[in-house]
């Protein structure tokens, strides 16, 4: 007799990458800062709205994104903490997370950890470990979901411009 083997397939942590990060900067400062000493291109989203311990009112965390072409990395730096509310409780003591999207080698970890660190006004920067997460699989859902609504909704409202000196008449 033949015997099946279940296995948990769910949004394993095993692409993604967490970093903590501790600061004393609002979001637009530190996203500018990543543009400029890390050379990417963050740029903000909607901001990820989560109900949080069955509250009515959703909180709202700051969201931006990165899409790195030459690595296929999607990056997303977010706040750990709105207003009254931690994104994450139990890491109370990071001020952002960024999320990394995609494999990610260890020397790149490295170097991309060590160069948040050399950044000014960051005190610290950490990898940390999703499994330490209760709510991991919820936060990745959200965030993907949340990012593909504002991506379709960029969709649905983009209308591309035509040059009038590229179009030529045969």
């Amino acid at each position: 007799m033949s015997k099946k083997i279940f296995s948990d397939i769910r949004s394993a942590p095993a692409f993604y990458t967490l970093i903590g990060i501790s600061c004393h900067m609002k979001d637009y400062r530190i996203s500018f800062l990543f543009n400029k000493y890390l050379g990417t291109e963050f740029h903000k989203l909607e901001d990820l709205k989560i109900t949080l311990n069955n509250k009515n009112d959703p909180a709202e965390f700051s969201l931006y994104y990165y899409y790195d072409e030459d690595y296929f990395n999607a990056y997303y730096l977010m706040e750990n903490r709105s207003m009254e509310f931690i994104l994450v409780p139990e890491i109370k003591q990071v001020d952002f997370l960024l999320i990394v999207d995609g494999v990610f080698k260890k020397s790149r970890k490295d170097r991309l950890i060590k160069s948040i660190r050399e950044i000014p006004n960051v005190l610290t920067a950490y990898e940390i470990d999703f499994t330490g997460i209760k709510n991991h699989e919820t936060l990745l859902n959200d965030v993907e979901m949340h990012f593909l609504n504002v991506t379709k909704e960029n969709k649905i409202n983009y209308q591309p411009k035509v040059n009038k000196k590229e179009v030529t008449h045969v």
